[in-house]
């Protein structure tokens, strides 16, 4: 069997198309916070190391891209060039990013009257909150505002501040 140019050609072709086919589904993401706080409002978040292969999410100035991938529902990141991080809500009401791929938090965005699009978990968009002093491992959240989920609206923390998390595409 003779394998020419054109039939390497023909499959490079498929292979390529196929590829495309499965990043179409992944799309390059900032996440930013809204809220009535203007302290707070439209602060990016970036995750933070706060454990072995888990990082906390804090708010800042800017947002570190992500990865979204819509046929999954998940958010991702590399990590040390060969392992991948995932969006997740820990037991203990901390949003991270962690290597373990198990129960990980099913996402999707709400778009709301054409506007922003809103991240959603079951199926609300509440729930997220800007906290400080929740005992974070480095105690990041003494100085930052850390990104918190309490899913029955149950805060114990006054310093806690509502807000809704949005993307843009990067």
């Amino acid at each position: 069997m003779q394998f020419s140019v054109r039939s390497a050609l023909s499959l490079f072709a498929i292979l390529s198309a196929s590829v495309m086919a499965d990043d179409s589904n992944l799309e390059n993401i900032g996440l930013y916070v809204e809220s009535d706080n203007t302290e707070i409002d439209g602060n990016g978040l970036s995750s933070k190391h706060s454990g072995a292969g888990i990082d906390y999410f804090f708010l800042g100035t800017g947002s570190e891209t992500l990865i979204f991938d819509s046929s999954k529902a998940q958010i991702y990141k590399n990590f040390a060039g060969q392992y991948e991080q995932y969006f997740d809500v820990a037991t203990s009401n901390y949003v991270q990013m962690t290597v373990s791929d198990a129960n990980i938090a099913s996402v999707q965005f709400t778009q709301v009257d054409g506007g922003k699009q809103y991240l959603t978990l079951g199926s609300s968009q509440d729930g997220f909150y800007a906290c400080k002093n929740v005992n974070d491992p480095y105690n990041y959240s003494a100085s930052s505002y850390e990104l918190m989920y309490y899913a029955d609206g149950n805060v114990n923390n006054d310093s806690c501040v509502a807000v809704k998390v949005y993307r843009e595409v990067n």
